[in-house]
């Protein structure tokens, strides 16, 4: 998700930090520190995008009013760093300086990838080799599609129409195929992701991992009902808003984080200003100070007015 930065905002789902009555934003791009924290929105999921995997014109003149006023606006989202620029160029918000971009701050593969005002890495999380072994295996023997994300780059063992739709739709870096024993043998994954029907995921696939997990670094995630992540235990985008917070030396008390999932309660909850879209589950709403409309009717929007404008 996108994060707004100026006197006081920030995004990861959204994060607003306050100072002097005004929030001050937060993760998206961040060339000086930021006077506002206002964490940001997650292209895959219901809070900067809507139903139909686009932002909306409010969103995009919201925001923009807020960076206008010294805000500084960062996404903290489920996605590849690479999937969120693609995201946002369509709607004019990647490149320095704005929301996202290969040289600003930001929270990218729930949490499992953060990086500092310059864009460098400063946090992150990997998965055990034996985790993802196990996870292309079972690909292999249930013909599930699978995906591992190793940071900037996508690979699978097998592509099929579900992982070209990922790339396609939800701007993920279009994955390399490599045999087993290639994966393996290359850089480390941060985490993986099954993509198939929902029943498919609900009826064998959660079942399946919550046993197979068990006693391991590792555990599952899921932001929509066709997929499932398995991520390495302990990492969240809570966390990595902590480090980069530290990093830049902002006070989470600063913040006000708006997000929709249960990946953004931990945020929603340790901000200063937690904000739930209308469509969040039950549980981040009752972790917000602040509920506005949902994702397909001007929440972003609304949060940014009423917090910041």
């Amino acid at each position: 998700m996108p994060c707004l930065a100026s006197p006081g905002l920030a995004w990861p789902r959204l994060h607003i930090r306050l100072q002097q009555g005004l929030p001050r934003a937060c993760l998206l791009h961040l060339p000086q520190p930021p006077r506002r924290l206002l964490p940001g929105l997650s292209p895959q999921d219901g809070t900067l995008l809507d139903s139909r995997s686009r932002v909306l014109p409010s969103s995009v003149a919201a925001i923009k009013a807020a960076m206008a006023r010294g805000v500084t606006v960062f996404l903290a989202t489920g996605k590849a760093r690479p999937a969120a620029i693609c995201a946002m160029q369509a709607v004019g918000l990647a490149g320095e300086g704005l929301v996202v971009s290969t040289r600003g701050p930001g929270i990218f593969l729930q949490g499992l990838a953060a990086y500092g005002r310059g864009g460098e890495l400063i946090a992150g999380g990997q998965l055990p080799a034996d985790v993802a072994r196990a996870a292309f295996e079972f690909s292999a023997a249930h013909d599930v599609p699978v995906c591992g994300f190793l940071g900037e780059e996508c690979v699978t063992h097998k592509m099929h129409p579900e992982l070209q739709e990922l790339h396609a739709r939800y701007y993920e870096p279009l994955a390399s195929v490599a045999s087993i024993d290639e994966v393996m043998r290359g850089p480390p994954l941060r985490k993986l992701l099954f993509m198939t029907r929902a029943e498919v995921v609900d009826g064998h696939l959660k079942p399946h991992w919550r046993a197979a997990l068990e006693g391991t670094e590792a555990e599952t995630m899921q932001a929509v009902p066709d997929m499932l992540e398995v991520v390495p235990s302990g990492w969240d985008k809570w966390r990595s808003m902590q480090q980069l917070l530290e990093h830049w030396g902002v006070p989470a008390s600063d913040l006000v984080a708006v997000g929709d999932g249960s990946n953004d309660l931990g945020m929603v909850a340790g901000a200063g200003m937690g904000v739930a879209m209308g469509n969040a589950v039950q549980r981040v709403k009752q972790a917000a100070q602040l509920v506005v409309a949902d994702n397909d009717s001007g929440g972003v929007a609304e949060a940014i007015e009423s917090l910041i404008l």
